[in-house]
């Protein structure tokens, strides 16, 4: 008895949230779409991105998807509304499930949040976790070389923690409680955001919440039987460094490259399945 669960973002961090969704939900089929070609919507207008979205939720739909996860806090805060009234699917975002967490967690309710510039610029966090609790002070910081840091693989470890402590010291200094990662890159990034904020910061890892609150979403659903399990995984370009950065990202080798597939939505005309 199988889910099929679609899921997309920008490009490869939303890997991160399929690696904790396929750990909570190991017996389901995945297809992932990264908007390779399109990458990165952190710094595009609301409307583009919502555009982006509606065309790539179109695509998954038509695989037969049982759930929609949004794997990218850009398209999630910018995009999940128009998307919802789009599909008549169960539709979850990165951000909601996180901003519950981050709740949950701080004891000063003083909470930070760091991701892309047009994650920051659209308050989208701040805004739900003052609405939520009126009471809580945020601290919101854009953090744009810390994707670079991750795709790139950058090896000099040294270099990765003086570009994490100069990001960061703004949020150390305003003594903050709890730390949200509001970008699906920013995990791979933890053990030093962890260690440069201290055992005495949270940090709230907003794969780990979509996971759970997808779990959950999936008691409620109807599985079909006799269904072989199926991880599935598209590009809208270069397929080649989508694997490779992909296999960093999940821990395992992503299968053999397979043919394009006509998509007329796409930059090239074609959509690529890894």
């Amino acid at each position: 008895m199988t889910l099929r669960i679609g899921m997309f973002d920008s490009g490869v961090g939303g890997l991160t949230v399929l690696s904790e969704v396929k750990h909570l939900l190991p017996h389901n089929s995945f297809f992932y779409f990264g908007d390779t070609a399109r990458c990165p919507y952190g710094g595009k207008s609301k409307s583009t991105i919502t555009r982006y979205s509606l065309e790539n939720s179109a695509f998954l739909h038509t695989l037969g998807i049982d759930l929609l996860i949004i794997a990218c806090h850009t398209a999630s805060a910018l995009a999940i509304d128009a998307v919802q009234q789009q599909l008549s699917i169960p539709i979850l975002g990165v951000i909601e499930p996180a901003i519950t967490c981050a709740l949950q967690a701080t004891r000063t309710g003083h909470i930070g949040v760091i991701g892309t510039k047009a994650t920051i610029a659209s308050q989208v966090y701040e805004q739900k976790l003052k609405a939520a609790h009126p009471g809580i002070t945020v601290t919101s910081l854009a953090c744009p070389l810390f994707v670079p840091l991750v795709e790139e693989q950058f090896p000099n470890t040294e270099i990765i923690r003086l570009v994490v402590q100069e990001y960061l010291q703004p949020l150390k200094n305003k003594k903050i409680d709890t730390l949200l990662l509001g970008c699906t890159h920013y995990p791979l990034l933890r053990p030093y955001i962890a260690e440069e904020m201290g055992p005495e910061v949270s940090i709230i890892n907003p794969a780990t919440t979509c996971a759970q609150a997808a779990h959950t979403l999936c008691q409620q659903l109807t599985p079909h039987s006799n269904e072989p399990l199926e991880d599935r995984f598209f590009v809208s370009d270069d397929p080649e460094r989508f694997r490779h950065i992909g296999e960093h990202f999940l821990g395992y080798q992503v299968i053999p490259l397979i043919p394009s597939i006509p998509c007329t939505n796409f930059p090239d005309g074609k959509l690529h399945m890894v």
